[in-house]
């Protein structure tokens, strides 16, 4: 079943994470639902699956599933019945279509199941692909249980032939991207077999597209194609999560919408080609060099509307007190993602917006409690968070020596941290750990330690690290400071204001599993209902349209805030 389990990531990226009522054709087990589900856990899910046995576990992940073949006007006739009035405003294939007698008639004809204005995703083998073309180049067409030629493929498409089914059906082409696979043989492979494309009159450029296309993934639009608007962020140099918090994970979010074409990256992005000139976003960004500022001014002629997204208190880095915040007050428009940070801005820019920082998805998490062996796992991982563990350091110190056989430690980062551990102690360690690998790390724990000294930094900080241990099953026992003013967390966290507190905190969760299950529960449900980017996509594309319909006038406005900014003069010995 490992096959029907799976779930493409480049079609996953292209299926809108603001759908209400999606439909999947052939959901197999239900790999793809739980990962759309775990970026868009409010979503009501169906699924038609052909195979008996894979539908009984899909049951297990989908609000529906219809048995049999799409092409049945019996299954169509149940899927029917179960839907009501209700329409979808997503439609799935993942590499489904190639097996059908008439795709082209079941995109027609689930079409009329759809909202407007609804998107159709879909993965399909490209027979253009270099492997295919070497092979017929050989003489060979041999069929196989699996892969481009899998015996059971009853049509073939290359990238026009499939834009050209879903017109015929009567959906809009949006875009068709490929799926590159193996790219070192993908590139010798296309630049022996380019200039055959070239001696038959072909284009050199779209040769090598449609030769490297393992796969076309495709999307139409059910109606007009929406005015899309385009978007692209400049992330600083990654390190902690914070460019993905801020920059990686709001950007595919939007990006997923048929409405935006987004582009993204840290230390340089490419614009997105063939839109007008959008929002580029900076993330941390001075604006105090002579290259960077150039560079944003010669956007803003093209007609780009800037915006710079902060979320600590920029009073912490020269290069933006030095520049007298130029950062914000020379763009159209700022993001922050707590209100304290947004009072804090509107000194310098008061057009912006507060975006609190969420999860991307849901980690997949184990179900026991303690979630490995017998051991409660302890979690610490944070940047620059000395000054914050140290008033509690004996505290926690004595808790590991006394608990040394109930507690196992997992400490990311902070080597002073783990050095002062007691030696008796199980404990282990990673180095600064990109995001995914420092989330998978947390996902693995019970509970968490985030502490905070009340300091005019952590003041403004925002709660980020408690939403990843919420999403992540994971108990936080934190401080009040940031932590405490959702009132909300309190369901879920444990705060620690004195050292006997948090010495207090972590004694009676080590000694109840279930109160660890329960917290771990609520947060989880608290963040998919309430802290996910797939909920804030919409409001900050709306956001995002509202900007550059008034660029005229806040392009008035940031040149009001250059001219009155106080020159800067050098410092004399």
């Amino acid at each position: 079943m490992t096959y029907y389990s799976n779930a493409n990531p480049d079609l996953l990226a292209k299926i809108p994470v603001t759908a209400k009522r999606v439909l999947e054709i052939g959901c197999g087990t239900g790999g793809f639902a739980r990962a759309y589900r775990d970026i868009n856990p409010s979503a009501e899910y169906w699924g038609v699956e052909l195979f008996p046995e894979a539908a009984q576990e899909a049951r297990g992940v989908l609000n529906q599933v219809v048995l049999g073949s799409i092409e049945d006007a019996a299954v169509l006739a149940e899927l029917d019945a179960r839907r009501g009035d209700r329409r979808f405003d997503v439609l799935i294939f993942g590499d489904v279509l190639e097996h059908l007698l008439d795709p082209w008639r079941v995109l027609e004809t689930l079409r009329e199941r759809m909202e407007p204005g609804a998107v159709v995703a879909v993965c399909i083998p490209n027979v253009g692909h270099w492997s295919l073309v070497r092979e017929q180049l050989l003489g060979r067409w041999n069929y196989a249980d699996a892969g481009l030629l899998d015996r059971t493929h009853l049509r073939f498409f290359s990238r026009d032939t499939a834009v050209d089914m879903l017109s015929r059906a009567g959906w809009t082409p949006l875009d068709a991207d490929p799926r590159v696979l193996w790219p070192e043989k993908t590139e010798a492979a296309v630049k022996a077999l380019t200039p055959a494309a070239l001696a038959f009159g072909g284009d050199a450029e779209k040769a090598r597209r449609d030769l490297s296309a393992f796969q076309w993934v495709l999307r139409g639009v059910n109606g007009p194609l929406p005015s899309r608007l385009a978007v692209a962020a400049l992330g600083m140099k990654k390190v902690g999560g914070v460019t993905e918090a801020r920059v990686d994970h709001p950007m595919a979010a939007l990006a997923s919408l048929p409405s935006v074409h987004a582009s993204w990256g840290a230390g340089t992005v490419t614009l997105p080609s063939g839109s007008a000139p959008g929002v580029f976003v900076l993330h941390r960004q001075f604006l105090n060099g002579d290259a960077l500022t150039g560079h944003v001014e010669g956007l803003i002629q093209k007609g780009w509307t800037i915006v710079s997204d902060m979320d600590d208190d920029p009073h912490h880095w020269p290069g933006y007190v030095d520049s007298d915040f130029r950062a914000f007050r020379g763009v159209h428009a700022v993001t922050v993602s707590t209100p304290a940070m947004a009072e804090m801005m509107r000194q310098w820019n008061p057009n912006l917006a507060i975006f609190p920082n969420a999860a991307a998805r849901l980690p997949d998490v184990p179900a026991t409690t303690p979630k490995a062996g017998a051991r409660m796992r302890l979690f610490f991982g944070a940047l620059n968070r000395e000054n914050d563990w140290g008033p509690v350091r004996d505290q926690i110190m004595a808790l590991a020596v006394a608990h040394a056989d109930r507690i196992e430690w997992v400490v990311v980062h902070d080597q002073a941290f783990f050095d002062a551990l007691p030696a008796e102690a199980a404990k282990t360690f990673h180095p600064t750990l990109p995001h995914p690998k420092f989330m998978s790390a947390l996902a693995g724990c019970d509970i968490a330690l985030l502490p905070l000294s009340d300091t005019p930094f952590n003041r403004l900080k925002s709660d980020l690290k408690l939403v990843e241990c919420a999403s992540a099953g994971v108990v936080p026992v934190c401080s009040r400071l940031i932590y405490a003013d959702d009132p909300a967390h309190a369901d879920f966290a444990v705060f620690a204001q004195t050292p006997a507190d948090w010495h207090q905190a972590l004694l009676g969760l080590i000694a109840s599993p279930d109160e660890v299950r329960r917290r771990r529960d609520l947060g989880r449900a608290h963040v998919a209902a309430h802290r996910m980017h797939a909920q804030d996509a919409a409001r900050r594309e709306a956001f995002y349209r509202d900007i550059v319909a008034r660029r005229d006038d806040l392009e008035v406005q940031r040149q009001a805030r250059l001219a009155a900014m106080t020159p800067r003069l050098p410092e004399t010995v």
